[in-house]
C-alpha cells in the first residue's frame, strides 16, 4: 500500500486537495469520495459525516475495485475504458453493492495515460444527477495541475476561442520550449486545434500565423492577445510563465540531502526536522506552495530561508509578517500601488512586497491574520501568477515560490471563520509541521549551535543541561536562545551550573489536575466527547469520524457538556 502511494505521490497530493473541494460541494449528501490508482485500488477516501460506514471495507485504502474481482462497478469501468462512468443500484454485478450509486471519472496524465480515478459513492436513494459533472471537473483540475508541473521548465500558453473562458477548465494548454518547439498539449487544446493536430516537435509557426518571436514581444505588452491558427480559427491566448525566466528544475546545492546551506544556521539532527527539510526540497522542484505549521519560536522562518536557499532562485527572499501590516494598507503594501491611487500614497508609487519577491521567494508569516479582501486577491494571484497594483488597470506577470506559515499546529484545526477554505487548499499543496522544542531529539545540538554564535564562551555543567532538558520550553527555540543569552550576561566566568538555571527558569508545574472519573454512562459519554474535542482541536467532522457518530450527535454532546459546566 505504501509503495502504491509513493508511486502516485504527486497526483495523490493534488487529488487530496480536489477531494476536499469536492467534499465541500456535496457535504451532507451522504457521499464517500475515493481516490484510486490506475488499477482501481483505493489510496485515499473522505467519508461524509452523515453516512454510516460500518462494515464498509469496500471503501478502505487497499481495496481493489478491478472488474475481474468485483464485477461491474464505476471504478473498474473507468480503469478499463478511461472514460467517465456511473453505475447505479442493480447495475452492479454483485448484489452486495446494489444499494449504491457510484460516479467516477479518470485522471489522464500529460502523456495520455490513466494516472488515477476519482469516485463519489452514495446510497442509490440519494442519487444526484450533477455528481458526475462535479467529479469530472475535479479530474480536469488535477490534469491541468499535472500538466503545469510536468512543464514548469517550458513556456505554457493557455488558449480558448472566447476570451472570457481563459482561466477556466475549458481552456486548452500548450507547452513550448524557448525556441518555440511544441513539447506537449492537453486534451482541450487538441480539440480546439483538431484541424491541426499539435504533435510534439512541431514549431509554433506551423500552428499559428503570428511568428513565435513576434508573439513573445506582444505578450510583454498585454495580459492576453489574439492569435489565429493557420486554418483561420481565432483564439484568445495568455502565458502562465512568460516573464518567469528560462525555468529549470532546482538542483541541490550540496550532496547531503539533510544539510542546510552554509549561510543557513539550522540544526537538523531530529528525524521530524529532517523529514520537513526533505519535503520542502522536493516541493521547490515543482514550485508548489508550501505551508509550514509550528508553534511560535520553532523555526518556521528559518526553514523558509532554507527552502529559498535550496531552490537556487536568483530573486530575493521577502518575509512578510501579515499580522504586523496595517489592515487599511495591507493590500497596497503587498501588491503595490500607483502614485495618487489613494490619500497618502507614496510619491512615485510603490512596487509592493510581492513584486520584490519576483524570481525569488515570498514568505507570508501568520497568514491566518490576512483580511478577507486581501485573501481574494492573493487567491487570484496564485491562480494566474499575476498582480494588479492598486490604481493600476493592467496585470503584471510574476514568478515566485510561495511559503506560508501559521502557528496553528494541528492539521485538523479549523481555520478562522473569515479565512477562505479555497485559499487554504491552494497554499498547503505541500504541508510540513515543525515539532515543539520539548519533542525534539537534538536539544543538545541546538544549544551548542546557539552558543557558537556568542562572542564569549559559555560552558554548561551536566546538571545544568539536565535542568534545561526537564523544562517544557513553551517559547521553543526563541525562548531557549533568550535563556542562554541571559546566562551569558549573568554568569561572569562563562560557567553555568544548575543553580544558575534555577534562578532563571520557573519550577516545572505539576500539570493540570486529573478529571474525576465519570459517575454514570452519560457523564462518561461527555468525557469521551470532550477528550475527542481536544484531540481534534474542535474539528466537528474529525470528532464524528473518530467516535463513529453523526455531526449532529457531536453538537448535542458538546451542548450538554457546556450546560453541565455552566451549572457547576
Amino acid at each position: 500500500m505504501n509503495t502504491r502511494r509513493e508511486e502516485n505521490g504527486l497526483v495523490r497530493r493534488l487529488a487530496k486537495l480536489e477531494m476536499e473541494n469536492l467534499h465541500l460541494q456535496i457535504a451532507g449528501s451522504k457521499f464517500i469520495i475515493i481516490f484510486a490508482d490506475n488499477d482501481g485500488v483505493i489510496l485515499d477516501r473522505i467519508v461524509d459525516g452523515s453516512i454510516n460506514t460500518n462494515n464498509s471495507g469496500w471503501t478502505l485504502p487497499g481495496f481493489k475495485w478491478q472488474e475481474e474481482i468485483n464485477g461491474t462497478n464505476a471504478l473498474g469501468l473507468v480503469a478499463a475504458t478511461q472514460r467517465p462512468a456511473i453505475v447505479h443500484g442493480a447495475e452492479h454485478y454483485f448484489k452486495a453493492y446494489a444499494d449504491l450509486t457510484c460516479a467516477a471519472a479518470p485522471i489522464i496524465g500529460p502523456d495520455g495515460r490513466l494516472t488515477g480515478i476519482i469516485d463519489a459513492t452514495s446510497d442509490c436513494r440519494s442519487r444526484q444527477q450533477h455528481t458526475l459533472a462535479l467529479v469530472r471537473m475535479s479530474c480536469v483540475t488535477i490534469e491541468n495541475s499535472l500538466f503545469k508541473a510536468r512543464h514548469r521548465s517550458n513556456l505554457i500558453f493557455e488558449l480558448h476561442n472566447r476570451r472570457e473562458f481563459l482561466g477556466t477548465l475549458q481552456s486548452g494548454m500548450l507547452a513550448f520550449d524557448e525556441e518555440g518547439i511544441l513539447a506537449e498539449s492537453n486534451r482541450q487544446a487538441r480539440f480546439f486545434l483538431q484541424d491541426l493536430p499539435p504533435r510534439a516537435r512541431v514549431h509554433f509557426d506551423q500552428i499559428f500565423r503570428t511568428p513565435f518571436r513576434q508573439f513573445l514581444d506582444r505578450l510583454s505588452d498585454a495580459r492576453s492577445i489574439s492569435l489565429t491558427d493557420t486554418e483561420g480559427s481565432s483564439f484568445a491566448v495568455r502565458a502562465f510563465n512568460y516573464r518567469a525566466r528560462k525555468l529549470t528544475v532546482a538542483q541541490p546545492v550540496c550532496q547531503n540531502p539533510c544539510a542546510a546551506p552554509r549561510d543557513i544556521s539550522m540544526v537538523s539532527d531530529d528525524p521530524s526536522v529532517r523529514s520537513a527539510m526533505h519535503l520542502v526540497r522536493r516541493a521547490v522542484e515543482l514550485n508548489v506552495p508550501i505551508l509550514i505549521r509550528g508553534e511560535t519560536g520553532t523555526g518556521k522562518k528559518l526553514i523558509a530561508r532554507y527552502t529559498h536557499a535550496v531552490s537556487n532562485r536568483k530573486g530575493d527572499f521577502v518575509a512578510v509578517n501579515c499580522a504586523a501590516l496595517p489592515e487599511t494598507l495591507i493590500e497596497s503594501e503587498l501588491f503595490g500601488h500607483q502614485e495618487g491611487a489613494f490619500s497618502g500614497a507614496t510619491r512615485g508609487g510603490s512596487k509592493g512586497l510581492v513584486r520584490q519577491a519576483n524570481r525569488g521567494t515570498l514568505f507570508l508569516d501568520e497568514i491566518g491574520t490576512m483580511p478577507a479582501q486581501v485573501q481574494a486577491k492573493l487567491l487570484r494571484f496564485l491562480d494566474r501568477m499575476e498582480i494588479r497594483p492598486v490604481g493600476n488597470t493592467t496585470e503584471i506577470q510574476l514568478d515566485i515560490q510561495l511559503i506560508s506559515a501559521t502557528n496553528a499546529v494541528s492539521k485538523c484545526k479549523e481555520p478562522p471563520e473569515d479565512f477562505r477554505p479555497d485559499l487554504l487548499y491552494r497554499i498547503n499543496t505541500m504541508e510540513v509541521c515543525l515539532p515543539a522544542l520539548q519533542d525534539r531529539q537534538d536539544l543538545h545540538k541546538i544549544i551548542d549551535a546557539i552558543i557558537e554564535t556568542f562572542e564569549q564562551p559559555l560552558r554548561l555543567e551536566p546538571a545544568a543541561l539536565r535542568r534545561l532538558e526537564a523544562y517544557s520550553w513553551p517559547g521553543n527555540i526563541r525562548e531557549l536562545k533568550g535563556v542562554l543569552t541571559r546566562l551569558l550576561i549573568t554568569c561572569e566566568n562563562g560557567r553555568v551550573c544548575a543553580e544558575d538555571i534555577q534562578k532563571i527558569l520557573p519550577v516545572p508545574s505539576a500539570g493540570p489536575a486529573a478529571e474525576p472519573p465519570a459517575k454514570n454512562l452519560a457523564d462518561q459519554e461527555l468525557q469521551i466527547t470532550g477528550a475527542a474535542y481536544e484531540r481534534n482541536s474542535g474539528n466537528i467532522s474529525a470528532i464524528a469520524r473518530e467516535l463513529g457518530i453523526s455531526r449532529n450527535t457531536v453538537y448535542k454532546k458538546l451542548k450538554e457538556a457546556r450546560k453541565v459546566r455552566s451549572d457547576v
